[in-house]
């Protein structure tokens, strides 16, 4: 039975990009056409997948927290021309498939691998070498294997692909923090569904879901925001994603305005690569974020401070507000009644767990050794190791409860003030809206602060370049995605972009990258609005 919400099938690239987009991109999906019959003997592919990458705008390192996020998706992407040979025309009855992978960048070497149809045991993933970006096409289709209905794995499909041959394209820079990764999997999803003639089968949601799961498989904690973003984006809109209770995607229009504002991106090009880093980076960070809990559970005496309810500082939330009263908690505190007047509940919500973490570590603002967080938690020798080490490989000699948990409260209430106001001033004239990126600019600054104060994750490339952006005209400027390097977003009035974009070229391109070309400046700075998801395009 076919699903209400497929991955959309498009028949005209004006479905996928502005038209200064088309402009863009036309040639280079001729010519992946083109070199697709030149690597594979000749064959034209049956269609093109489609997975863009995404910029944050304001919501970091709070997804895998269960708290929302509001991205948007770019024009730059990942695109996948495939050819599928079926069983029924491969001469004989074929018990697996094999598929090959070339990508168009020749550091990226040709890969392939084989699967039975009925496991996927003998797909292996690589550690290390040049074939190892093939990961993500293989934890792709490990991943939707148990997804795909029986009747299409049967010996008696004559349907089931033999051979997928797959040629990968894609202007998203590696760990640029852009998603380049994210943007794989999903376009390798699409594939693996269209190629097994799944893709009208399962719908958007299922897709995204397990997308974020098979990411995990790569070594990552995704937290899900870049793979729903890939793959829900619509143009013209930012999406509010929320994963509590379960994934929901709600696109937004910006404001207009008067003038026109747009969100220009700068790349440091300071290589970001999460799976390298993850032990003292990113995936320490999501270990903290769960010591923190844990503690936050204890401290407010919460019967269930060691259930898997407790897990996240999103299920302390919960927990706490399934006995809490916010009124009461609103007669105690100023900030929590004006909070809850200005933005409703769910912002009082916040507001009064972040004065909670005030309040339980206000002897422990800085880090805490192994020692100290057994005694925060409750947690000590093999039950701490299996509940905060067994995951993902970390490294830390102290651990900042404090500062991460401040950040998740904080940022998760700047997203839902932020969504407010884009959703509250939509049918604003253009002249009051103008007015409104004022604050959405403010925003953005203090989610910044955070990032950088509270959890650690700007470097001094990425706050030179906000540095540089906050004094030629930007509203508001902070890093987008994990950090430590790659990209930064800026809100920036129209009329301003072009200064504004040239400020970036010489106050930091030249004087650090002063050998880059006019088209890898181009790639390294541009102005950017929300963009089209993914989908299928048939040749």
């Amino acid at each position: 039975m076919t699903v209400s919400d497929p991955v959309p099938l498009v028949s005209a690239l004006d479905a996928i990009y502005s038209p200064a987009g088309v402009l863009k991109n036309g040639k280079r999906w001729d010519d992946l056409a083109s070199q697709f019959k030149a690597l594979f003997g000749g064959a034209t592919p049956d269609f093109i997948a489609r997975a863009p990458g995404r910029v944050n705008l304001i919501g970091e390192h709070i997804d895998y927290v269960g708290f929302s996020v509001f991205p948007a998706a770019i024009e730059k992407d990942i695109l996948m021309a495939t050819k599928v040979t079926y069983a029924a025309s491969a001469g004989a009855q074929a018990d697996g498939v094999e598929v090959v992978l070339k990508n168009t960048t020749p550091r990226f070497k040709e890969t392939r691998f084989t699967s039975r149809y009925q496991d996927t045991n003998s797909v292996a993933l690589l550690n290390e070498g040049d074939e190892r970006w093939a990961n993500y096409f293989k934890v792709a289709f490990k991943g939707l294997h148990p997804h795909l209905p029986s009747h299409i794995l049967a010996d008696t499909n004559d349907r089931r692909p033999s051979r997928i041959e797959v040629l990968v394209d894609g202007t998203i820079p590696p760990e640029s923090s852009l998603s380049s990764s994210a943007a794989m999997t999903t376009c390798s999803s699409i594939v693996v569904l269209e190629a097994f003639g799944a893709r009208q089968l399962i719908d958007r949601k299922e897709m995204a879901e397990v997308a974020i799961e098979s990411e995990r498989l790569v070594g990552v904690n995704s937290g899900g925001m870049d793979q729903s973003a890939s793959i829900f984006s619509i143009p013209n809109h930012a999406l509010f994603i929320s994963f509590y209770p379960t994934l929901a995607v709600q696109p937004i229009q910006l404001p207009p305005s008067e003038p026109d504002h747009v969100f220009v991106i700068a790349n440091t090009l300071v290589v970001s690569d999460k799976k390298v880093t993850g032990p003292v980076n990113y995936n320490l960070r999501v270990v903290e974020t769960r010591m923190a809990a844990r503690a936050l559970a204890k401290y407010l005496g919460l019967s269930e401070a060691k259930a898997d309810g407790c897990k996240t500082l999103r299920g302390v939330q919960e927990a706490y507000f399934a006995h809490a009263d916010i009124q009461t908690e609103a007669a105690n505190s100023a900030e929590v009644a004006e909070t809850l007047e200005r933005y409703g509940a769910e912002a009082a919500r916040l507001k009064i767990m972040e004065l909670k973490v005030e309040a339980a570590f206000a002897s422990k603002r800085e880090g805490l050794t192994r020692q100290e967080v057994e005694a925060a938690t409750g947690y000590a020798g093999p039950e701490f190791e299996q509940e905060f080490l067994s995951s993902f490989p970390i490294r830390a000699d102290t651990f900042a409860l404090y500062a991460r948990s401040k950040h998740v409260f904080t940022e998760a209430l700047r997203v839902l003030v932020f969504q407010s106001l884009c959703s509250s001033t939509s049918s604003l004239s253009a002249d009051k809206g103008a007015s409104v990126y004022t604050s959405l600019g403010s925003l953005m600054d203090g989610s910044q602060a955070s990032l950088r104060d509270l959890y650690n994750c700007s470097c001094p490339e990425l706050d030179e370049v906000i540095s540089i952006a906050k004094a030629n005209g930007a509203l508001g400027s902070r890093l987008t995605g994990a950090g430590w390097g790659g990209c930064t977003v800026h809100l920036v009035p129209k009329p301003k972009v072009q200064s504004f974009i040239q400020a970036i070229r010489t106050g930091y391109y030249a004087k650090k990258f002063p050998d880059l070309t006019e088209e890898q400046l181009q790639d390294a700075c541009f102005d950017t609005q929300p963009a089209g998801g993914a989908c299928v395009y048939k040749v």
